[in-house]
């Protein structure tokens, strides 16, 4: 649960004292314009908000606890234990100068206690499960070895073997060719069984086949939700009107809304 209040170092309000409720076996999504807050959310519900803007107002409930009453480094054990993150870019995720496969046993032998045989066994299992076949290969090979796609299921697969209740993705399949994009979304699926997820992503197939409700963020905050549908069918807002116009042009169901006139 957040409710939330961001602040920019010039006190510049990024986000309006947005709520937003997160359950297992949910998945909440949010969309929006460029530069309306989105990414800002995720960085302050990891507790990664960087000097340059406060969390000024507002709490975060994860499971009974008040994440921004934790000390740091509290904060980061949680959220390495607790909350898993999909990166939009995976490269950025991982270290370039080590192999795949000692970077996801050095997670798990740290965040799950295991040793290294065990570490090792369960690298592959995870690897096996985001149907990365060649799974020898995928661990002898540096980040730089690997497609987009390939390092965005190992990024999965590291949470598969993690399992956290709760789960972030940030466009989590932007850029991605056909059928890695369907992997992905096939193993968010799998996730919403016994996690909840919140998904910021302009996909719409990702909104509409993953997400219970979608929230509109402009300029900090949240101006409509409902279903993917009903937003794409009953606009409101705006800005929701004008992305629903776009998608309704583009022949693949994805559209990539940039900062508009309408935003000031």
């Amino acid at each position: 649960m957040n409710r939330i209040g961001v602040s920019a170092a010039d006190g510049k309000r990024l986000l309006h004292e947005i709520t937003c409720r997160v359950q297992r076996g949910t998945a909440i999504g949010v969309t929006g314009e460029s530069g309306s807050g989105k990414t800002t959310l995720l960085k302050a519900t990891m507790g990664v908000l960087g000097k340059e803007c406060t969390l000024d107002s507002g709490n975060m409930i994860l499971d009974g606890c008040d994440l921004a009453a934790l000390a740091a480094v509290d904060r980061r054990k949680v959220a390495g234990k607790s909350i898993g993150f999909i990166p939009q870019l995976p490269m950025t995720a991982f270290d370039a100068r080590l192999r795949i496969g000692s970077q996801i046993q050095a997670v798990f032998r740290k965040r799950l206690g295991l040793n290294r045989l065990d570490a090792a066994q369960l690298a592959q299992s995870k690897l096996r499960q985001v149907q990365l076949s060649e799974v020898e290969r995928v661990m002898r090979s540096r980040p730089g070895e690997l497609s987009g796609g390939m390092l965005q299921r190992v990024a999965l697969a590291i949470l598969f073997g993690l399992n956290p209740p709760y789960m972030l993705a940030d466009e989590p399949t932007a850029a991605l060719d056909p059928d890695n994009r369907e992997a992905v979304i096939q193993l968010l699926l799998a996730f919403k069984q016994t996690s909840g997820l919140l998904i910021v992503s302009h996909d719409v197939e990702v909104l509409e086949r993953i997400c219970d409700q979608v929230h509109v963020l402009y300029n900090g905050e949240f101006v409509e939700q409902g279903t993917m549908k009903q937003l794409l069918d009953q606009p409101r807002h705006i800005w929701t009107s004008q992305f629903a116009r776009s998608v309704a042009q583009q022949e693949k169901g994805y559209w990539l809304w940039e900062k508009s006139k309408y935003q000031s």
